[in-house]
């Protein structure tokens, strides 16, 4: 069955061949105080550009084994802050409800094979394992007759999360053009590169907002995209999959389709960290390596990053399966606490959702299986696990968390912050009411 499988994350061409205020200031001044103020405010810009350059603090971060979910993302007003608190109090309160077995459970996002529900092992991992979402991937036979119809998907979806205890994470990848889940239901729609190529990132916001809208009438509630990897080399694996080999152009774009997104409560999802723009071989079939300096990777590859992740909020950012070795010359991007914990979290600040590319991908089935990847990418500072389609393979990943736990590799404080990220996104996004 795994030989049929492939990641929708990561997906290729020869995989899926169809294209598918600032402040302002009104004083009165005269003579030389007006002189004296505009200098002030002058090298007060300054200051504030050369602090905004600079990465952010990773004081800001609460290192603690269960801190404090997007505190650090973004300054609130007072509303905002209120909002967040109330939202903060009904998680702890969820929580403290949840059994071991159902926490670990939302650490997974799940696939499944076959069109059908009733009876499956989808059904059985969540009504029984409680796993936190799903995935449609139209390579696995999901969107096959009858539901190469929106309402019979809406209607899969609904009876989803019917059984499930906490309302479930329902995603697919959908970017436009190779990667286009939309293609049965809507026809082509244009690739990342397409919109690049406009000059106009409204094109990038409009095509967002269509898919938001199109995925929630399927009962589809979050969007693994978009792409922030930035082309350098040529032929680029990921083809059209990437808005430009500027990180600047390639920070609109995808900001512009993530807003796009997320404005109509579709949680997106920036990927692949810390990046694939530079790779020569298909992550399918060996662990792809970008041999980039540190200088190298803050300047190109980690810029977006840095651009969006305070100005755009992702919901969600995906590691993915790469070896960096400026940044951990021996583990996968994925399952490196150096990749995840200290540079992605620490270093750029973010304490969102993070997912992990499909752990069943051969760079990592080399070497691991489902579950010892599963505890690693856990450990390493990820959230939500993809990768298994199946119960027994659910069974099995929850088995080996519960040893890590027994063995004091991980904490239930550890298991705690990541849930209630995921609950906390969950909430945000309107899946819980």
């Amino acid at each position: 069955m795994q030989s049929q499988r492939i990641s929708g994350q990561c997906e290729l061409p020869i995989v899926q061949p169809r294209e598918g205020s600032g402040r302002t200031l009104r004083l009165k001044y005269t003579g030389l105080s007006f002189l004296m103020c505009c200098i002030l405010l002058f090298l007060s810009s300054c200051s504030s550009l050369l602090g905004s350059a600079a990465p952010a603090d990773p004081t800001a971060v609460v290192s603690k084994p269960s801190p404090s979910p997007s505190r650090t993302i973004v300054k609130r007003d007072g509303e905002a802050e209120s909002r967040l608190n109330a939202q903060q109090a009904k998680v702890q309160q969820l929580m403290a409800g949840m059994t071991l077995d159902q926490k670990l459970g939302q650490l997974l996002i799940v696939e499944y094979i076959g069109n059908s529900y009733t009876g499956t092992d989808l059904q059985y991992m969540i009504a029984k394992q409680y796993v936190g979402g799903f995935l449609y991937q139209e390579i696995n036979q999901n969107f096959t007759p009858p539901y190469d119809v929106i309402s019979n998907v809406a209607a899969f979806s609904r009876q989803a999360m019917s059984d499930a205890k906490i309302p479930l994470l329902i995603g697919t990848d959908q970017e436009g053009g190779l990667v286009n889940r939309l293609l049965v239901f809507h026809g082509y729609l244009p690739s990342a590169a397409d919109m690049a190529a406009t000059g106009n990132p409204q094109v990038a916001y409009h095509q967002g907002s269509m898919a938001a809208k199109w995925l929630q009438q399927l009962g589809i509630n979050a969007d693994l995209a978009p792409v922030v990897d930035v082309h350098t080399v040529d032929p680029p694996v990921l083809v059209t999959r990437m808005f430009g080999s500027d990180p600047n152009t390639v920070a609109t774009f995808a900001g512009a389709y993530l807003n796009g997104l997320q404005q109509n409560n579709v949680a997106g999802c920036l990927k692949h960290f810390p990046g694939l723009g530079a790779i020569t071989s298909d992550p399918h079939a060996g662990l792809p390596i970008v041999n980039r300096s540190l200088a190298e990777l803050e300047s190109i590859d980690l810029a977006p990053y840095k651009l969006m992740i305070q100005k755009d909020q992702p919901a969600m950012i995906m590691s993915t399966d790469v070896l960096t070795p400026a940044i951990d010359p021996n583990l996968p991007a994925e399952l490196s606490p150096k990749a995840i914990n200290d540079l992605l979290r620490n270093q750029l600040g973010y304490n969102g959702v993070v997912i992990t590319d499909g752990l069943y991908m051969q760079g990592i089935s080399d070497r691991w299986t489902l579950s010892q990847a599963a505890v690693l990418s856990i450990m390493a500072g990820n959230d939500l696990v993809e990768g298994p389609y199946s119960a027994s393979q659910v069974a099995g990943v929850i088995a080996a968390l519960k040893q890590a736990i027994q063995q004091g590799e991980l904490t239930i404080d550890r298991i705690n912050q990541s849930v209630e990220r995921i609950l906390l996104m969950k909430m945000r996004y309107g899946i819980i009411k």
